[in-house]
């Protein structure tokens, strides 16, 4: 996931669309009052897909090249990133996916057809930059990038149209800031940092009965590590890959009484959990 602004430019969007089609008062109410759902839905892809073209034309080398196909490889230690971008693209896709079907849900979809429009909605977004990539003389369309959104898509899908799924599992980001080296100003690519995590919340489990332990979750996790140095400094290869297992707290139902909003549901903090870590490739 080579992408920086795109992301933020797109929730901005989001949360402006939002912010105007749920106002009751105020000059926002008027300029959407009188537009139908779906005109709405239409406005908002419309508005999105230009700023991610415009974006690209800008920053991204699009109308340079092309079109190419670029293979990325997979997970494989050799990897630009060790599959780190490649989990990166699935949880972004899954992220917007839930972006776009929760305004669609303000919009008054139904639950069911707004999801189905947000999946929608989101491997649109994530195949026009596929497709802008090709036409770029610096990327390249990357087909392990597109399998892996539209995994995110369908996870996105998945756990939205099955709350019962949904209180049971997260798919989440880890950044940690406060490990050692330089800090990326993209935080979204400074790999060393990140990790990515499903975690299965006891609290989701009717059986679990125990005050106690619904607020403990199992983590399985991977990061990958030290591929910045690498691209640096190729004479010193200290490229790791990592698997973990953790039991953590459910921080949203920790803070259920003070905080209504699931932002942990998508992020996970840091040292808020014990981790079992095996190292699967790369020196000691």
């Amino acid at each position: 996931m080579k992408r920086i602004l795109c992301p933020a430019l797109c929730a901005g969007l989001l949360g402006l669309a939002s912010s105007g089609g749920a106002a009751q008062t105020g000059g926002g109410a008027d300029l959407f009052a009188d537009w139908s759902k779906e005109d709405k839905a239409l406005a908002l892809n419309l508005g999105v897909g230009a700023a991610v073209l415009g974006w690209g034309f800008a920053n991204w080398d699009y109308g340079t090249g092309g079109p190419r196909f670029q293979d990325e490889g997979w997970f494989g230690r050799d990897t630009d990133e060790g599959g780190a971008d490649k989990l990166g693209h699935l949880y972004t896709t899954y992220l917007f996916t839930h972006l776009f079907a929760g305004q669609y849900e303000r919009w008054d979809f139904e639950r069911d057809e707004a999801i189905r429009w947000g999946a929608l909605s989101d491997l649109g977004v994530s195949t026009l930059i596929e497709v802008g990539d090709a036409f770029s003389d610096r990327y390249g369309f990357s087909y392990q990038d597109m399998v892996f959104n539209t995994l995110g898509a369908a996870a996105g899908y998945l756990l939205w149209a099955h709350p019962e799924l949904s209180r049971k599992i997260d798919l989440r980001l880890e950044y940690n800031p406060f490990l050692d080296g330089d800090h990326q100003f993209d935080v979204t690519t400074d790999y060393d940092r990140l990790g990515y995590v499903m975690a299965i919340k006891a609290d989701g489990f009717d059986f679990i009965e125990n005050e106690y332990l619904k607020y403990l979750e199992l983590h399985v996790g991977f990061r990958a590590r030290n591929y910045d140095d690498y691209s640096d400094r190729p004479d010193i290869d200290l490229r790791k890959q990592f698997v973990y297992v953790g039991i953590g707290l459910n921080l949203s139902k920790l803070l259920e009484p003070y905080l209504d909003v699931p932002v942990f549901n998508y992020l996970q903090v840091p040292y808020t959990y014990v981790p079992a870590t095996v190292r699967i490739s790369g020196p000691p």
